[in-house]
């Protein structure tokens, strides 16, 4: 399964680890464009649409592939990989890596890279306001009678005009710097994405300064402020609290993403590095030119697609692209060879590192260990156990689907040992499904039947449809006329909206996402979750010592 949701930049993840995105991959390389789509991240500016960026290996015989002439294998603080004799140091992969990071369409990436702490003041803001934000919506659909999406569909989707073509054209002109080479007709699809964004982001805007006009908003402490004590109320809508508990947390998880991407694109710089050394090695070792090593063991090796090969990856994204297989076909068969070239790249940089000393030492950010909580998620497990694994999930989501089965498979070696929570995290603006699935496992955890009634979920993840949600509902032996009652009431939204926003709380963006004592997974694969568990035992030995 491919990972396509963040830039992680790791050379053999394709299947060892799961796609946590549980994006869709669009087909667009070059005549529709390249795109991502994910979740929404409240609170967060739109973005135009970036093409799909080349990779920045350096030639072999560019000296500029070369590390500094530092003395042969004097590791140093500096030092981030050694390879056979040759250091290299974090200056000489950091010019490189500052460049990527200034081209990244993440503006918040840029602003972090370029100032941490300014950044981390202004994210505290944001996450600040994103909350007042959030319960003055949450007021007026209560005033309404109205959930939170309607509220939204009514004030900001449906006046939502579509963009002209010229509004198109300019929005196309004003972003060529990020869009690189892509001709207009390859990003459309983005471009009008892009404008939709900006327009909603006009509307919400307009929304909140009316709200704020007819709801008591009260302000009683700077959210930067030094040595705010834990439990300092920051704010308040009609008299309920914001305290700096929830934006310490948003902070940690927030700047731990940060940190990763910046770690993935220096991992990606010094990979790059290390194998335009190996090169250079093995084409002296052969007498002959760096090229010759390209050619002979990449280049060459590539071949054309096979016509069942574009037809499958058609069928199976179909939905997202915006033509016929003819007019899809020629980015087909670049995404394709374009995978192969990555699996030939990866084989070659595995030869030649197998045959050298390399050290790589180059160091990941440490996770942040977050207070996340139970609340009301469906539980397993001893509940004074030493570990508890909590998972953010969503019955769409393929990836989650594909999670499930493994995370089954390694819980079930360690019994009552290990609390296994399962909360409620819906991306809804992918998943059109996923809310009311979500709403249909909680009423089926209200009978006493989550955990059999899920396993059917993630087993006919393409039927989530309501009839289908109630037949399951039959199936697992549930009272038929609460489950129906409680599903068309919406009677448990309010439990899925305190999962979604407890989730973004701890930084969030994608499914599944696993916690292990309040520290997130990042290898998402079955030897991933036990080495955590197993880590998080011993810790809680020590702690208990």
């Amino acid at each position: 399964m491919m990972r396509t949701r963040r830039p992680r930049s790791q050379q053999k993840e394709a299947f060892m680890k799961l796609n946590r995105a549980c994006t869709i991959i669009l087909i667009c390389l070059v005549a529709l464009g390249s795109a991502v789509a994910q979740s929404p991240r409240r609170g967060t500016r739109a973005r135009p649409p970036a093409a799909k960026p080349l990779p920045a290996t350096a030639k072999a015989t560019d000296p500029k592939a070369q590390p500094s002439s530092a003395p042969a294998t004097e590791v140093t603080p500096a030092t981030v990989a050694v390879v056979n004799d040759v250091t290299i140091s974090a200056s000489d992969i950091e010019d490189q890596v500052g460049a990527i990071i200034l081209r990244d369409p993440d503006p918040y990436l840029r602003a972090f890279y370029a100032d941490r702490e300014k950044e981390i003041k202004d994210s505290r803001q944001r996450a600040l306001d994103a909350r007042i934000n959030s319960l003055l919506i949450a007021a007026e659909a209560k005033k309404r009678g109205k959930s939170r999406d309607e509220i939204i569909e009514t004030e900001i989707t449906s006046r939502i005009a579509p963009p002209t073509d010229s509004e198109i054209q300019v929005a196309y002109d004003a972003n060529r710097d990020q869009i690189g080479n892509a001709n207009l007709e390859s990003v459309r699809a983005e471009l009008i994405n892009f404008i939709r964004n900006e327009r909603s982001q006009e509307l919400y805007a307009a929304l909140i300064r009316r709200l704020k006009m007819t709801n008591a908003v009260s302000k009683n402490a700077d959210v930067n402020a030094p040595n705010l004590v834990a439990g300092t109320v920051l704010a308040a809508v009609n008299g309920e609290p914001l305290r700096v508990d929830t934006i310490n947390e948003r902070t940690r998880a927030y700047v731990y993403k940060l940190e990763m991407a910046i770690y993935a694109k220096r991992k990606a710089v010094l990979d790059r590095r290390i194998n335009d050394l190996l090169i250079v090695a093995e084409a002296n070792k052969r007498k002959v030119g760096p090229e010759e090593i390209v050619r002979t063991e990449i280049s060459d090796k590539i071949t054309p697609p096979t016509e069942d090969q574009i037809s499958k990856l058609y069928e199976e994204n179909k939905a997202n692209i915006k033509t016929d297989l003819a007019g899809a076909r020629a980015a087909i068969v670049t995404y394709l060879q374009q995978q192969q070239q990555e699996k030939l790249e990866v084989t070659l940089a595995e030869k030649l590192r197998a045959g050298a000393r390399v050290q790589f030492l180059l160091k990941e950010p440490d996770p942040p260990s977050l207070g996340v909580g139970i609340a009301g998620g469906a539980t397993r497990g001893d509940t004074n156990a030493a570990v508890t694994v909590i998972e953010f999930t969503d019955f769409q989501c393929s990836a989650c689907g594909a999670m499930y089965p493994i995370a089954e498979d390694v819980l079930k070696s360690y019994g009552n040992r290990v609390r296994f929570v399962i909360r409620n995290f819906p991306l809804t603006s992918v998943h059109p499904n996923a809310f009311r699935a979500a709403q249909a496992a909680e009423a089926a955890k209200a009978q006493g039947k989550f955990w059999e009634y899920i396993d059917l979920m993630f087993k006919n993840q393409t039927a989530l449809d309501a009839d289908s949600l109630k037949k399951y509902a039959t199936r697992v032996g549930l009272d038929r006329k609460r489950f129906d009652a409680e599903l068309d009431a919406g009677k448990y939204d309010s439990v899925i909206r305190h999962d979604m926003e407890d989730g973004e709380t701890y930084g969030i963006e994608s499914t599944p996402t696993f916690f292990i004592n309040g520290i997130v997974l990042t290898e998402y694969s079955a030897d991933g979750l036990r080495r955590m568990i197993d880590k998080a035992f011993v810790q809680a030995g020590k702690r208990t010592q």
